[in-house]
């Protein structure tokens, strides 16, 4: 069949095989994510290296099957067992459209998504791709063909909708509650991430406390994974250069960090809030469970998601591309007490 004039024929595999030097057998394996132990990870390289110089897009019959509803919804998430985007897809589906139906995607492996997940996520014919919490590496390589809508990314892309909390406003909130405790010295633990979002929580919350009178004491905490057990570890070993700094609270980028902190003082023998005030953000679930309670701040995982479902809306019914602020709150519980 021949294209018509003005539109572009679509890649095919045996063209991508060609580019990377593999067969097109290769190519389905690592494009739908059967690559792994099959083929080498040089491979694999040349194989998206050649995806995206030609931009190709997977188009077979099974993933019409799976994804060729013109109502279908793609969710992209990091782990979903993080209470944080378990929350924002229950917003997401509260507020969902009765015409839309939601695919999950998530990472196979670790707690994050990268390019790949995205390019497999795409390669179907879905009506929109929704993206929550990308890193900076999935923003860069991402390609608007499609509906597109960034969830908590800390940045704004041509064509893209996004919806996004006021971290500003979360880390004037924050610290203003430390300093007015008495915190002047503030240890910071975060995750080994390219992540926008992750570092503006930091950034702000830094110039407020400087604007305060106070600081963040360096170097920072950073761990490799976003969980407990890695927070826990890496507390346990920084506890002692914290308290020699004079370090009187501990900000977490996330609460499930904050957790593990929290296990490790109490391992120490270290009383939480007396001798050490520990907070964190995203106001989990069972942030108000643990003990003692931990003071967060809430980013409102469920407002986002229906926000989200709200410019969906929009997107389908008028072709609006919308960016939105949603406002933080403060959940001041028992881990923040005054400076004895």
């Amino acid at each position: 069949m021949t294209t018509p004039p003005g539109v572009r024929r679509p890649v095919t595999a045996r063209e991508v095989a060609a580019r990377a030097g593999c067969s097109t057998a290769t190519v389905s394996l690592v494009v739908n994510g059967k690559a792994d132990g099959r083929v080498t990870a040089a491979k694999q390289e040349q194989v998206w290296a050649a995806v995206r110089e030609l931009d190709y897009r997977v188009h077979t019959a099974a993933s019409r099957l799976a994804t060729g509803n013109p109502g279908n919804v793609v969710f992209v998430s990091p782990d979903p067992t993080n209470p944080f985007f378990s929350l924002l897809l229950e917003g997401l589906l509260e507020g969902l459209d009765d015409r839309l139906s939601l695919s999950l995607v998530a990472p196979r492996g670790g707690d994050d998504y990268d390019s790949p997940t995205v390019r497999r996520a795409q390669s179907g014919d879905a009506a929109a791709l929704v993206l929550a919490s990308p890193g900076d590496d999935v923003v860069r390589d991402l390609r608007t063909g499609r509906p597109v809508i960034l969830i908590d990314a800390g940045v704004r892309l041509d064509g893209a909708s996004s919806i996004d909390v006021d971290v500003a406003e979360a880390g004037r909130l924050l610290a203003n509650h430390l300093v007015d405790l008495g915190h002047r010295r503030v240890a910071y633990v975060g995750v080994d991430r390219d992540k926008r979002t992750l570092r503006r929580r930091r950034e702000h919350l830094s110039a407020q406390l400087r604007q305060r009178g106070a600081q963040l004491v360096a170097p920072d905490l950073a761990v490799a994974r976003m969980t407990m057990d890695a927070a826990h570890r890496a507390a346990l070993a920084s506890l002692d250069r914290w308290i020699q700094a004079g370090v009187t609270a501990v900000v977490c980028a996330d609460d499930l960090l904050a957790f593990g902190v929290l296990r490790a003082a109490r391992d120490r023998g270290i009383s939480v809030p007396a001798e050490l005030s520990i907070a964190g953000f995203n106001d989990m679930p069972y942030a108000g469970m643990v003990s003692p309670s931990l003071t967060s701040v809430d980013l409102r995982a469920r407002d986002l998601g229906r926000g989200t479902a709200a410019l969906l809306t929009e997107l389908f019914d008028d072709g609006r591309v919308t960016s939105t602020v949603i406002s933080p709150g403060l959940k001041v519980r028992e881990s923040t007490g005054p400076v004895r």
